[in-house]
């Protein structure tokens, strides 16, 4: 199986790409480069989360672009409510995705926090029998 993530350059911005055969797997490396650019999650990655957060299905369902900009923001909202940073996706109950999630305390914050997905060069579909990401992040 194929899948990876990075982030580009971006004027005052971040920029991420991911890819992967599926459709989770995708977004499971889209939602690691988002933390990626703020977090350096070290052991925290492996460690068990003491939570988990349900993304429902009904979110799922919408796909495309919604749906990677549903997720995205939901790693944004962890963070700023709740000061839980997202280690692992995973498919939920009931169609939904499942987010693992640790204290930010327990990771070190390597860069700036984001504030929020934009839609500008927004991408989230197959091509060439691989799902692919694009997001731009304000900062």
């Amino acid at each position: 199986m194929s899948r990876g993530h990075r982030t580009v350059p971006h004027t005052a911005d971040i920029a991420l790409e991911a890819w992967a055969d599926d459709r989770d797997a995708c977004l499971a490396e889209a939602v690691r480069a988002l933390v990626e650019t703020f977090a350096d999650l070290g052991p925290a990655a492996d460690a068990p989360s003491g939570r988990e957060v349900d993304f429902p299905a009904t979110a799922v369902r919408e796909g495309g672009a919604a749906l990677l900009v549903a997720l995205l923001e939901e790693v944004i909202y962890q963070v700023e409510v709740h000061g839980r940073v997202v280690v692992d996706v995973r498919p939920g109950r009931e169609g939904g995705l499942r987010l693992s999630t640790v204290p930010a305390g327990t990771v070190e914050q390597v860069g700036a926090m984001p504030k929020a997905v934009t839609t500008h060069g927004l991408r989230f579909d197959r091509t060439g029998g691989q799902w692919r990401a694009r997001a731009v992040v304000d900062v």
